[in-house]
């Protein structure tokens, strides 16, 4: 339940080692580099710096190139799921810089840029023929040359009109009182589903205006024959067909070429741009430095915990290095660092979900760890399903290599899951009511015995407790805002705006207890309780108005917002709904298996197969419900009373990899 003190390290190096100190930081993946301003920064000191990472960044684009191009055609990619689960291949540093080497993986990428080419070229010429085809297909019956319609002979001149059939008496009317003899016009036959009917109309080529003038009046359009095509349709159209064969097998054989390529050139690119990306990050943190001749300035924020591994790791060059350590100035923000132990240090990424914790305030992450296991394990609430998705979520951390967020995922799962077969025990609830609606598990009976609670029968109890544990975390939250007042010196705002609420809140409910026979407490002294805390919203909440009437309407009003912290108690009835219905449908199915149980072996069978998907199905969905809704609670109701989320996340510079797994 801690934030890390972050110191900040001013470095200056001499640029001869600068990449070797700046490799040596980076193993440590514990320094977030700062930027700087260039605007005094001679260019041409940092010229082969910005060469350097021009040509990292044109290697990496290869990379992306290759990446996407071999995706289609590579077979053993390895699953996103794979890799997060650790199945990674493992290399050390020194062994990736010679498994990615630059000229090999040029000579694979240029070799894939003219297999692309190549592709491209047979696909292109296979849709142009396709569509050439398509424009032909019309024509097919075209005795003609189709060079009449586009360039013609001397004397002579051709087109080729599509006319709706209901004007197609009206064209060889037109057109036969235009030219007479001069006219050679074919009609294209029609099926019974054409609209429309083709004409060839061939004139001579002094003739075309009045071919022109003819066709005013007549909805026509003209189809236009591609110049390339010299023979007839029916010609051109099986030129066309062996032109399109061709081009196939070109393409599979390109085809053939990168798939025989793909599974290798992939994993080289991966490798590859593990590489190139670690090598890039590091160039982005020595320019981000000023740089002299012969100096390279840097400064960056590090844990004051790490500060020992950072001086061990540069001992070997301290001639040739110069380090001022210094604390954050006064306005100053650093970035955030959470350092949690034990079973909060997975619910990390929780709370940064929702926001980073501002650098110096408090993270609530300690906090709220107890509050989301117990909320999970109330709303899922289900002995059976709780041992099921723990058991399997235990032998996936013992058998896999999970690191990282994933891990702590599995571990926020794991131990909610734990939760729910407490409360699943405690309420009785093994898959729904199987114990009890099974014959056949009644050996398992006894377990009854540890039952301390019936939500079904006695909802009501579980209603005051799930409101009771809203109404403590509520308290929890304004006591943590009233401890970060007290801390930044603002005690009056902690008296006035928390430590009133607090007394007002308690005071009412120990009235409602006490009025209700359920707290031996009289209920003089209860309403004397929550009158202080009234008086004393009264005379805080209007401190900011100038008038003292506008100081007394504004206390006076804020009683009003008392409505809203019973609206966030009452937010907490979802714990109630989530179990109960949880239980329910675990009930349900129970039912049905029972009812189709009685039909013989084929009924046996069958409430098997109910059992098992109806469980499943409602492991799925409420699961998904109690997680989502353990952490609503967090979010809305809680974290509203005092989190500061503005901070900036800690993001050294690190062997950061996708693809394969760092050994040193």
């Amino acid at each position: 339940m801690a934030i890390s003190d972050m110191q900040k390290v001013h470095m200056a190096v001499h640029k001869t080692i600068s990449d070797e100190v700046m490799g040596r930081i980076q193993k440590l993946g514990c320094c977030q580099f700062i930027a700087r301003s260039h605007e005094s920064v001679d260019e041409r000191d940092i010229a082969p710096l910005r060469t350097r990472l021009r040509k990292i960044e044109e290697l990496l684009g290869e990379a992306r190139f290759v990446s996407r191009f071999l995706e289609p055609f590579a077979t053993e990619k390895g699953s996103g799921l794979a890799r997060a689960m650790g199945d990674m291949p493992s290399y050390s540093l020194d062994a990736l810089s010679k498994v990615a080497s630059e000229d090999t993986f040029k000579t694979t990428s240029c070799k894939l840029r003219d297999l692309e080419k190549r592709l491209s070229d047979a696909r292109t010429g296979m849709s142009r023929v396709t569509g050439l085809v398509a424009q032909l297909k019309p024509l097919a019956q075209l005795p003609y040359s189709l060079d009449f319609y586009t360039t013609g002979t001397e004397e002579t001149a051709g087109n080729l009109f599509s006319v709706p059939l209901a004007q197609a008496d009206a064209l060889k009317s037109a057109l036969g009182g235009a030219l007479g003899e001069m006219l050679d016009l074919y009609a294209l036959p029609t099926s019974e589903k054409d609209t429309s009917q083709l004409f060839s109309v061939i004139f001579p080529r002094e003739k075309a205006a009045d071919v022109q003038n003819a066709m005013h009046d007549i909805t026509a359009s003209r189809i236009d024959v591609p110049a390339q095509l010299k023979d007839t349709a029916a010609n051109e159209l099986v030129r066309l067909d062996e032109e399109y064969g061709e081009l196939k097998l070109s393409e599979e054989t390109v085809v053939d070429e990168i798939t025989a390529m793909a599974n290798d050139a992939y994993k080289e690119c991966q490798l590859f741009s593990d590489y190139w990306t670690i090598q890039k990050n590091r160039a982005d943190a020595l320019i981000d430095g000023e740089q002299t001749e012969q100096i390279l300035l840097v400064s960056f924020w590090i844990p004051k915990t790490c500060m020992a591994r950072f001086t061990q790791a540069t001992s070997l060059y301290q001639d040739l290095i110069d380090v001022v350590t210094t604390d954050p100035e006064e306005g100053e923000l650093p970035p955030t660092l959470l350092r949690n132990k034990g079973l909060a240090e997975p619910m990390e990424p929780l709370i940064t979900m929702y926001g980073t914790p501002t650098y110096g305030a408090f993270d609530p992450t300690g906090i709220v760890t107890p509050f989301f296991y117990l909320f999970f394990g109330m709303c899922f609430g289900d002995a059976g399903y709780g041992l099921v998705i723990a058991g399997i979520l235990l032998l996936i951390l013992m058998r896999k290599p999970v690191t990282g967020t994933l891990k702590k995922f599995l571990v926020i799962l794991t131990v909610s899951n734990l939760m729910a077969v407490v409360v699943g025990t405690l309420t009785f609830s093994w898959f729904g009511d199987s114990i009890t609606a099974f014959p056949f598990l009644s050996f398992l009976k006894p377990l009854g015995a540890l039952q301390v609670l019936d939500p079904m029968n006695d909802p009501m109890t579980f209603l005051g407790i799930s409101l009771s544990l809203g109404f403590i975390q509520i308290l929890v939250g304004l006591f943590i805002a009233m401890r970060e007042n007290i801390r930044s010196g603002n005690k009056f705002a902690a008296f006035a705006d928390q430590g009133g609420w607090v007394i007002f809140l308690c005071g009412l409910v120990l009235l409602g207890l006490s009025s209700a026979g359920m707290l031996p407490l009289p209920t003089s002294l209860a309403g004397a309780i929550a009158a202080v805390g009234a008086i004393i919203l009264v005379a805080t909440q209007g401190r900011e108005k100038p008038s003292i009437f506008g100081k007394l309407f504004s206390g006076v009003m804020s009683l009003y917002n008392v409505t809203g912290y019973l609206g966030d108690v009452l937010s907490y009835s979802r714990l109630l709904a989530l179990g109960l219905g949880s239980a329910a449908v675990g009930m349900v199915i129970n039912l049905l298996c029972n009812l189709v149980a009685g039909a013989g072996p084929v009924g046996i069978v069958l409430a098997v197969v109910i059992f098992v998907v109806g469980h499943t199905f409602s492991i799925a969905v409420n699961i998904l419900g109690a997680f989502v809704h353990s952490l609503r609670l967090q979010y809305v109701e809680f974290f509203g009373k005092f989190y500061e989320a503005s901070g900036e996340d800690f993001t050294p510079l690190t062997m950061s990899t996708q693809y394969v797994k760092l050994t040193d």
